[in-house]
């Protein structure tokens, strides 16, 4: 179980944590821009200026298999005492494969993404840091990982970091287009796993309290930079990434992969403009079950039919900037086949509908149509 820190100024627990445990070395996993423009560089050039920083930050926005690979390398080349990641996702999950392959040395870093069970060490202390009131990566023991276009899921308890630090200080100067994505990311991911089949009370607590935060905030956040909308954000995306902690994600996190990695949709844009049209069609599905677990969901919008529902989905997404089709990044429908294609079908197995090729081509197209 991770020891967390929230709240405006919790990144000073950083100074706390490195004389606890007694560190000298520590090897910092950054973004590149975001480290500086956070703010999060200069308060830990201070937090840390007596001890000893390797900085990685040379590696692509989506973590690639070379990545890792180079990482892991400067890593066990540095021999620190303590791993410090800083940024979004993408950062939070290069920082645990990082670790993970550096750990578990001799194993093929193949062998892990088809088979996490062979993970055996689990490597060095880690600090996971949140820059963007998105993925909740930090509260969640899985990594995304890209071999070529193919995106890959490792999934391992010794992924989760020990310390994790929400200081909403970090995301004020976020980029609007990039906090609306990673809230609009934030919040598919409460709602798929509210709708998971391996949802449990736990895991809907969080995605409610998580749904609730969002709906309230999001608009003065990302509009007006409200201060406290913002907090309200970063707290709502790690009850989020604690959700899916326990069920994962299902169909519109599966389906926007291959938006995000061939045509660069960022990810909570793809993931957002999926959702709706897979609440469409999983409804044709005539599934008892899903129609409970969606009235749940619709009540929890404060909305009174599916019809208003979609409204209020794709009234939060204009709100924020964010457009319901894909036109703007070159997604035509003669794409279609390509990403349907990219699907991985095991990864709708916590969808609360079974859905096929068909039916995912029929999402696609209405995506690209709307």
């Amino acid at each position: 179980m991770a020891i967390e820190y929230f709240g405006a100024g919790s990144l000073s627990q950083v100074r706390e944590l490195v004389e606890s445990l007694k560190v000298q070395r520590v090897f910092l996993v950054t973004g590149k821009q975001s480290f500086s423009s956070s703010g999060a560089q200069k308060k830990l050039d201070n937090l840390l200026k007596d001890r000893q920083v390797v900085v990685f930050n040379a590696f692509s926005a989506n973590p690639k298999l070379e990545d890792v690979i180079s990482g892991s390398k400067l890593l066990k080349n540095s021999s620190p005492d303590l791993i410090l990641a800083v940024g979004g996702g993408s950062v939070l999950d290069m920082a645990k494969l990082v670790n993970i392959s550096a750990a578990n040395n001799g194993i093929g870093f193949h062998d892990i993404v088809e088979n996490s069970g062979l993970i055996s060490n689990k490597g060095l202390p880690m600090v996971a840091i949140s820059t963007t009131a998105g993925s909740g990566s930090q509260a969640t023991h899985f990594a995304v990982v890209y071999i070529g276009k193919c995106k890959h899921s490792v999934a391992h308890n010794y992924l989760l970091p020990d310390y994790l630090i929400v200081d909403q200080e970090l995301c004020y100067h976020t980029p609007k287009k990039i906090a609306a994505s990673s809230a609009m990311d934030a919040l598919s991911q409460a709602v798929e796993s509210y709708w998971s089949i391996y949802a449990n009370s736990e895991s809907r607590q969080y995605a409610t309290r998580a749904i609730g935060l969002i709906l309230e905030s999001i608009d003065l956040a990302i509009n007006k930079n409200d201060k406290e909308s913002i907090g309200n954000l970063s707290l709502a995306a790690h009850f989020s990434g604690k959700a899916i902690n326990i069920t994962k994600t299902t169909a519109p996190h599966a389906i926007s992969y291959t938006l995000t990695s061939n045509f660069g949709v960022p990810h909570g844009h793809a993931v957002a403009a999926l959702l709706i049209q897979v609440v469409l069609v999983s409804i044709e599905k005539k599934s008892d079950r899903y129609v409970k677990i969606l009235d749940e969901v619709i009540d929890l919008f404060g909305c009174n039919s599916l019809e208003e529902f979609e409204s209020m989905w794709k009234s939060v997404m204009s709100k924020c900037g964010l457009s319901s089709n894909m036109q703007e990044f070159g997604v035509t429908i003669e794409d279609t086949d390509f990403i349907v294609k990219g699907v991985n079908l095991e990864r709708l197995t916590g969808h609360p509908v079974s859905l096929n090729r068909e039916d995912l081509t029929k999402i696609v197209k209405r995506v690209l149509l709307s």
